[in-house]
């Protein structure tokens, strides 16, 4: 009897340190599956199992272990709109989807720029999203978030000044938001680029093309950095990618859904003119079924430039060619 008490005891004992265990896991590490998104936006809310959310890797946020999914006056919102899973290779898009893209074609007119005030707005919805360290621009990782830190000048922000720089050039009337929309709760990010956005529009009535930098990534040792960049008079230029979101999402979408097929002669005719300038830079349009908050207007995109294999040196690089290219789409 004393031994079926003591084994009972220990049994639980084991238990009951078990549920310890299972309530501070992260929900991604109970899904096995979760454990391999993270790193892009545009992959997540193709896969049609009904798991609430696919929003976690060993290296997510703290702040992103939380309910990915709320219910509001009967709409369904991602409230991170979509999450970044990481990569071993680009997404496929699904057939449906294959068969609308190729009857769209390139004949996209220039987007008149007309009246006062800025004409482009780019902003960064994932704001804290770095590149790989270089010798003489080292920055600070945020704990426990691998490429991705606080120093806002080492970040995609960085690729936005640049871009605004080379689009004043051109004389291109453009606005660059820095806000930092991702901090404190990643999960809003979307939610809070929004937010930006409207405040823009109150502000600015003038904006007609609206531009989300992000950078791309990839699990180690699925790609080679000499695979995501270009070689230009002997520099090296990361490659880009321009992404494009259906609004369709996993659990009902989106009451409000972009009109993602004009929005994607954007993305079209920008990844042609790129490429036309430098061949090979841009890869094809992804069409994904996340929002991306580009509802707000048929010339919304969001641009992934570089990843995780290229340099904050090459995405500055990038830059400079999606400036020139968008010169010759607009008049």
């Amino acid at each position: 009897d004393q031994l079926r008490e003591d084994k009972g005891q220990e049994d639980r004992e084991d238990s009951s340190l078990k549920g310890i265990l299972w309530r501070l896991t992260p929900n991604s590490i109970k899904d096995p599956k979760r454990l391999f998104m993270y790193q892009m936006p545009f992959i997540r809310g193709f896969d049609q199992s009904p798991s609430r959310g696919d929003a976690a890797d060993r290296q997510m946020p703290e702040s992103d272990m939380k309910e990915e999914v709320k219910e509001v006056s009967g709409e369904i919102h991602e409230t991170s709109d979509e999450v970044e899973p990481m990569l071993s290779e680009e997404p496929k898009i699904p057939d449906d989807i294959k068969i609308v893209i190729e009857k769209i074609e390139d004949d996209l007119g220039p987007i008149e720029l007309s009246g006062e005030g800025p004409q482009i707005l780019i902003y960064h919805s994932h704001s804290r999203e770095a590149y790989m360290q270089e010798p003489e621009r080292k920055y600070k990782e945020a704990a426990r978030e691998a490429f991705r830190t606080d120093d806002l000048d080492s970040t995609v922000i960085r690729v936005g000044d640049v871009l605004t720089h080379h689009l004043k050039e051109l004389g291109i009337p453009v606005l660059h938001d820095r806000t930092e929309h991702e901090q404190g709760n990643y999960n809003k990010s979307y939610v809070k680029s929004l937010e930006t956005i409207n405040r823009r529009m109150k502000e600015y009535d003038s904006l007609k093309i609206f531009i989300d930098i992000h950078r791309n990534a990839y699990k180690e040792g699925t790609r080679t950095p000499d695979q995501e960049v270009v070689v230009v008079d002997g520099e090296r230029v990361a490659k880009m990618s321009v992404v494009i979101g259906t609004g369709k999402g996993q659990l009902g979408g989106f009451k409000e859904k972009p009109n993602w097929k004009e929005n994607y002669k954007l993305a079209l005719k920008l990844t042609n003119k790129v490429n036309e300038l430098c061949p090979g830079l841009a890869k094809p349009v992804m069409v994904q079924s996340g929002r991306y908050n580009q509802h707000v207007s048929t010339n919304a995109i969001l641009i992934e430039v570089g990843s995780n294999l290229t340099t904050l040196t090459e995405a500055e690089r990038t830059a400079k060619y999606i400036a020139k290219a968008l010169s010759k789409i607009v008049e």
